[in-house]
């Protein structure tokens, strides 16, 4: 079995349909889709690409570290007690453990992701 495992946007899973929960809702009704396509064995690192529709919502990590790349879309990140942060296709960060804060999302939004929970 091979070791590598690519992302192949074309040849996706069948993906998990989301939305944030109730009390997350900040405003619109965005919804995600998720492609799972790695995890480690015991499942605390996994890797996928993620999806969501426009609207807003408060984005909690607790002990996750997570790092997103995005293909498409705009977004707008706030952190609590920061200024916004627009994001395009091209850009690249890491949301630390204990990150709070409100995901925009402008125009729909897709990227790569890998967590550590």
């Amino acid at each position: 079995m091979s070791k590598l495992t690519f992302f192949d946007q074309n040849n996706l899973p069948e993906p998990r349909r989301g939305e944030p929960l109730p009390e997350r809702r900040v405003e619109g009704d965005p919804r995600f889709l998720t492609w799972d396509i790695a995890q480690t064995a015991d499942g605390q690192v996994q890797a996928g690409v993620w999806e969501a529709t426009p609207g807003a919502y408060r984005s909690i990590k607790g002990g996750t570290f997570e790092f997103c790349y995005i293909l498409s879309g705009v977004s707008e990140l706030i952190e609590d007690g920061f200024e916004p942060r627009r994001i395009a296709a091209g850009d690249a960060f890491v949301m630390h453990p204990g990150f709070t804060g409100v995901w925009r999302v402008i125009e729909p939004t897709r990227k790569l992701w890998v967590s550590r929970d």
